[in-house]
C-alpha cells in the first residue's frame, strides 16, 4: 500500500506538505495541491478517515443518541438538527442508535468519553441522568436530555405534549365517546407519562363517562401491543402517539377485526391528513432540532426545561361546502413561474372540493401587462395574477377590493406580515389582492467551490484575500472575475462566474437598480419628484459595464435561463427571486447549494398578488377559491411543488425548510426588501414604465450611444414626463 512518503516523492514535494494536502490543513500553493492529488490518485491512495478523525478529536462536534432512526420524530429530529448544524456550526454531527437498549446507550458512553465531543443530544432510556455527566465529563450545559428526561437531567428539551393531549381529549369529547383506546409510549419516559396525564385529565372533565384503555408500548413492540384493542369489542376512537403507533393500529385492525378501523387520532409531523377517518396533530419534531442547534451555536440561552408548543390541528383538512353548481369556471390571467406550474398541480383538488374549474391563461409579462392596460377589451377574466411593482397603478382600474368579494376575505392577509400586506395588497388602507408569490431577492451560489481548498488557495493566490461569501458587490465582482477567469468549459468545478440578463428591459434595469440600492440611491424622495441620483447611479452604472465583462450575458426575456445555467453547474453565483428559484432545490445540484443576502444586503421584493377583475361577477366562486388557496394546507403543497409563498404557515413546515432552506434567512423577518412603486404620501406612478425607462437608459450606455452622465438625464427627463400618475 502507497504511504504519504511515497506520495510525496512522486509528487516531488516534502512529507510534511504531501501530509497537510491529504489532511485537508496547511499553507500549500495549488501548484502543490494539484500535483500531490494527482500522484495519490496515480497510486491508489486512500485517507484513513477513522484515523483522520481521531487526529481531529472531534472537540467541536455533536454526538446524536437516539433509539432508532426509523421513527418518524427521531428521523425529523436529526435531519433538523443536521440541517440547522451544517451551515453554522464547524463541528461533525455524529449518529450513535441504542435501540432502546439500556447495555448499548452505557458502552455508546464509553466511546462517546474517548472522544471528547462537545455536546451530547440525547433521547435517553436510561431511568438516570448520573451516568452521562459520571462517564462524560462534560459541563451539565452540554448534555441536552430530549423528550424523555432521566432524574436528575438539568437540561432538557421537549414538545408540548401535555398540550398536545388536552388538544386531542378536547376534540373527542364533543362526540362524548363510551370508549378511548391509546397506544403510548412507555409511561416511564416523560412523553409519554404528559400526554397519557393530559388526556387523563381533560376526557376526565369533558367526558367523565369515556372509559380510557391506555397501552403503553416500546417501538420495538407496538406492533403486538396493537392487537390489545381489537381482542374484543374495539374502541369507539384509537389514539396514537406516533405515526408509526397510527400504522401499527391500523394493521392490527384489519388483520385482527372483521370490523372497520376506528377513526384514528395520531401525533405526526405538520403533513395534513389524506387518509379518511384519521386525523393529524401536527408536532414540530425537526423544529426541536432546529431550536437545539440555536442552543448549541450559542443563539439562545435554555432555561430549566424548554418546551416548544407545536402547530396543532393547524392543517384544515376538512372539505369545503361546495356552494357552486357543477360546470362553473373561472378565468385566470397569470405568469409562467414555478408557482404558476405548482398551481396547476392542485387545482384537480379544488375542482373535486367544489365543483369550480379554474383556467390558466399564461401569457409572458409584457403581455400581462399590456391586457391590464387595456382590460376593458379582455372582460373575460375572473382572477388577475398582478406584478406587485404595478399592483398601486392598476389596483382601483382594475380590481374589487377584497372586502366587496365577501367581507371576511381581508382577514386573509393576517397570515402574512404587516410589510407583505403594504406591498401586496393594501393601496390608501384598502385591501384590493392577496400575496400570491411574494418573493425577496438572495444571493445563491456553490457551496462545494467556496469550501473547495484547491479553490479557495487558487483564489488566494490570485488576490490575496480569503475566499468568503460576497456582501458587497466589490467582492461581488471580484469573486465573478476570478471564476470567469479560471472558467473551463464543460468542468462543473471550473464555471463562470455569474450571468446577467440582458434580453428585457425590465430585467436589465432590475440588476442595475439592485446596484444603485446597495450603493444608498432611491428613485422615491421626500421633496423631488421620481428620479435616480446621479452620484449613485453613474457609480453602479460604472459596475453594470464592469460586470458584463466578466459575466455569461444572457439574450433572454426573463431569467430561467440563467436559473437553468446555475442549476446544470455552470454558474458560481447568481442572484435571483425566489419565486424562480424554488426549482433548483428538486435538482441534484441541491446538496451543493448555499444561499446568503444579496451584496449590500437591499433586495428587491417581487412577485406578484392575486385579485379579481372588477368585469367579473362570480364573487361567490371567488371567495371560495381564495380560501381554499390560502389555507395552510393548499400553501404548503404549492411552495412543496416548487411555488413560492410568504404565508406564515411555511416558515413553520420544517419540510419545507429542509427542502428550501433559504427560507429560514427570512424566518424571522419575512419582509426583508425594497420596492418603491408608490410615492412616501402614496401617490402612484407607474413602476413598470420607470424600470423599461431605467432599462433603456442603461442599454444605451451599453451600446455606447450615451455616456452615463447623458443616461441618467435623459432617463431622468423621461421619468418626470412618462411614469407619475
Amino acid at each position: 500500500m502507497a504511504t504519504i512518503k511515497d506520495i510525496a516523492k512522486l509528487a516531488g514535494v516534502s512529507h510534511g506538505t504531501a501530509s497537510n494536502v491529504l489532511n485537508g490543513r496547511g499553507n500549500v500553493s495549488v501548484e502543490k495541491i494539484e500535483a500531490v492529488k494527482q500522484a495519490a490518485q496515480q497510486m491508489g491512495y486512500q485517507i484513513n478517515a477513522q484515523a483522520q478523525s481521531l487526529r481531529a478529536s472531534k472537540s467541536s462536534g455533536v454526538a446524536l443518541i437516539l433509539p432508532d432512526i426509523n421513527s418518524e420524530q427521531y428521523h425529523q429530529l436529526y435531519r433538523g438538527l443536521q440541517q440547522s448544524l451544517r451551515s453554522a456550526f464547524p463541528g461533525d454531527l455524529d449518529l450513535y442508535v441504542t435501540n432502546d437498549l439500556p447495555s448499548a446507550e452505557r458502552d455508546i458512553l464509553q466511546t462517546l468519553a474517548a472522544k471528547s465531543y462537545q455536546t451530547i443530544v440525547t433521547v435517553s432510556c436510561l431511568a438516570d441522568s448520573e451516568s452521562y455527566y459520571q462517564a462524560l465529563r462534560l459541563p451539565a450545559e452540554q448534555i441536552l436530555f430530549v423528550y424523555r428526561h432521566p432524574a436528575q437531567a438539568k437540561a432538557t428539551f421537549n414538545l408540548n405534549f401535555c398540550q398536545a393531549g388536552q388538544d386531542i381529549a378536547s376534540e373527542i369529547a364533543r362526540e362524548q365517546p363510551t370508549h378511548v383506546g391509546v397506544l403510548c409510549e412507555p409511561l416511564a419516559y416523560t412523553n409519554g407519562q404528559c400526554f397519557v396525564d393530559a388526556l387523563k385529565d381533560t376526557l376526565a372533565q369533558l367526558s367523565p363517562s369515556t372509559q380510557l384503555t391506555i397501552v403503553p408500548s416500546p417501538a420495538s413492540e407496538c406492533h403486538t401491543a396493537a392487537f390489545a384493542f381489537f381482542a374484543g369489542q374495539p374502541p369507539q376512537i384509537l389514539i396514537a402517539q406516533d405515526s408509526e403507533k397510527a400504522r401499527c393500529l391500523t394493521q392490527a385492525a384489519y388483520l385482527g377485526s372483521a370490523a372497520p378501523c376506528p377513526p384514528i387520532w395520531q401525533l405526526s409531523d405538520n403533513e395534513p391528513a389524506v387518509v379518511a377517518n384519521q386525523y393529524h396533530y401536527q408536532m414540530d419534531y425537526a423544529r426541536l432540532g432546529l431550536e437545539i442547534a440555536r442552543y448549541i451555536c450559542g443563539l439562545v440561552t435554555l432555561a430549566d426545561e424548554q418546551i416548544l408548543d407545536s402547530r396543532g390541528f393547524a392543517l384544515d383538512v376538512q372539505p369545503m361546502p361546495a356552494v357552486s353548481e357543477q360546470g362553473e369556471t373561472l378565468n385566470m390571467l397569470i405568469l409562467p413561474s414555478p408557482s404558476t406550474d405548482a398551481l396547476k398541480k392542485l387545482l384537480p383538488h379544488f375542482y373535486r372540493q367544489t365543483g369550480i374549474k379554474v383556467n390558466l391563461a399564461v401569457y409572458p409579462y409584457d403581455e400581462v401587462f399590456e391586457i391590464l392596460s387595456n382590460l376593458h377589451l379582455h372582460p373575460y377574466y375572473d382572477l388577475l395574477r398582478i406584478d406587485m411593482a404595478c399592483l398601486p397603478w392598476f389596483a382601483a382600474k382594475a380590481l374589487t377590493p377584497l372586502a366587496e368579494i365577501a367581507p371576511e376575505l381581508p382577514e386573509l392577509l393576517e397570515n402574512f406580515s404587516a410589510e407583505i400586506g403594504h406591498h401586496f395588497s393594501l393601496i390608501d388602507g384598502k385591501a384590493y389582492a392577496l400575496p400570491f408569490d411574494a418573493s425577496t431577492q438572495l444571493l445563491f451560489y456553490r457551496r462545494d467551490l467556496f469550501e473547495d481548498p484547491t479553490v479557495k488557495r487558487m483564489f488566494y493566490e490570485k488576490s490575496g484575500k480569503e475566499l468568503k461569501i460576497p456582501t458587497s458587490f466589490d467582492e461581488f465582482d471580484d469573486i465573478t472575475a476570478f471564476f470567469t477567469a479560471t472558467h473551463q468549459p464543460g468542468n462543473p468545478q471550473r464555471p463562470i462566474g455569474s450571468s446577467t440578463t440582458l434580453g428585457s428591459s425590465g430585467l436589465i434595469a432590475t440588476e442595475y437598480l439592485l446596484r444603485y440600492y446597495a450603493l444608498g440611491g432611491r428613485l422615491v424622495h421626500q421633496d423631488k419628484p421620481v428620479q435616480l441620483e446621479a452620484e449613485f447611479a453613474i457609480e453602479a452604472l460604472r459596475q453594470y459595464q464592469q460586470q458584463l465583462t466578466v459575466t455569461t450575458n444572457l439574450n433572454s426575456e426573463w431569467w430561467n435561463a440563467a436559473v437553468a445555467q446555475f442549476e446544470q453547474g455552470q454558474l458560481a453565483m447568481l442572484i435571483m427571486y425566489m419565486n424562480l428559484f424554488n426549482d433548483v432545490a428538486h435538482s441534484p445540484l441541491s446538496p451543493a447549494i448555499g444561499y446568503a443576502p444579496v451584496p449590500g444586503n437591499i433586495p428587491q421584493m417581487g412577485g406578484g398578488s392575486l385579485g379579481m377583475s372588477r368585469f367579473s361577477d362570480k364573487k361567490v366562486q371567488v371567495a371560495q377559491f381564495f380560501r381554499w388557496l390560502y389555507s395552510a394546507e393548499i400553501t404548503e403543497h404549492l411552495v412543496l411543488l416548487g411555488g413560492n409563498s410568504a404565508h406564515r404557515s411555511i416558515y413553520q413546515n420544517q419540510r419545507i425548510l429542509h427542502l428550501y432552506p433559504w427560507f429560514n434567512l427570512l424566518r424571522d423577518d419575512p419582509s426583508t426588501g425594497i420596492r418603491e412603486s408608490r410615492g412616501l404620501q402614496g401617490e402612484l406612478f407607474n413602476l413598470r414604465h420607470a424600470e423599461i425607462i431605467i432599462g433603456q437608459g442603461v442599454t444605451n450606455v451599453v451600446n455606447k450611444i450615451m455616456d452615463p452622465q447623458q443616461a441618467i438625464d435623459y432617463i431622468n427627463q423621461r421619468l418626470l414626463s412618462e411614469a407619475h400618475a
